[in-house]
């Protein structure tokens, strides 16, 4: 059963490692909505405004299964069923990476509710580690496709902020701050990683630095937003200046 990886530039690899990866852009739309609902039938009408918007005209429909025949070629091993009232691909939900992903973040949050940090933060490596790009990165996002990535970028968002809390929770302050500061440079007004740096530096001793954090989300919240920070990290940053333990 071949492998199916969406977090990042599409790729299909059979049994033996090889790639199977369909290469013209119309294919690769399609095999992503197949493969995101692995299992269960997607309707001729969904693929075909995913692809040419919401008009269906004969020729389109003409198109998409001139698509589907290339795809099966590519794909081989009669992977893509025709089922009333479209198509399916024959494949395991747990052989496609977007859809273990999921799955694999809600495993840590029980982890995380029981306060087993140490099995949440093991599951969330695996799970981040599972993203090589954006996901669908080279996939031309239509009107079905983009709320399925957009809501992938959202997961993994919130997967990297639980991955540093479970972290920051078993100690490893010194070893996040880095990549806090990288998080906190890609996503500048997420102030949960502004939060989680403003720990990781406290827990580590550096409450200068801390606080030099936290003046610089101020500026930056004041600058592009006109507010000023939220409670919760004005506070977190008030126990910091007095030197008190943190705890998020």
């Amino acid at each position: 059963m071949p492998d199916f990886k969406l977090l990042g530039p599409t790729e299909v690899l059979d049994g033996d490692g090889h790639s199977r990866t369909p290469g013209g852009p119309k294919l690769r739309q399609v095999l992503a909505l197949l493969a995101l609902n692995a299992g269960k039938v997607v309707s001729v009408d969904v693929l075909v405004t995913e692809l040419w918007g919401e008009v269906t005209r004969k020729s389109e429909i003409k198109t998409l299964q001139t698509h589907i025949y290339h795809l099966r070629r590519a794909l081989g091993g009669g992977l893509v069923d025709t089922r009333a009232p479209g198509y399916t691909l024959r494949a395991d939900p747990g052989r496609v990476d977007a859809l273990i992903f999921p799955r694999l973040v809600d495993r840590a949050a029980e982890h995380r509710q029981a306060g087993d940090h140490r099995a949440a933060e093991l599951v969330l490596r695996d799970a981040l580690a599972m993203w090589t790009g954006p996901a669908l990165a080279d996939v031309r996002l239509g009107p079905v496709l983009a709320p399925y990535a957009t809501a992938l970028h959202e997961r993994r968002l919130r997967a990297q902020e639980m991955h540093m809390d479970a972290r920051i929770s078993l100690g490893l302050h010194g070893e996040v701050i880095e990549e806090l500061r990288m998080l906190v440079a890609a996503h500048p007004l997420n102030e949960n990683f502004h939060a989680q740096l403003i720990t990781a530096l406290s827990g580590n001793g550096r409450r200068t630095d801390a606080r030099r954090a936290y003046e610089g989300l101020r500026a930056l919240l004041h600058t592009e937003l006109g507010v000023a920070p939220s409670f919760a990290i004005s506070d977190l940053h008030a126990r910091s200046n007095k030197g008190k333990e943190i705890r998020r």
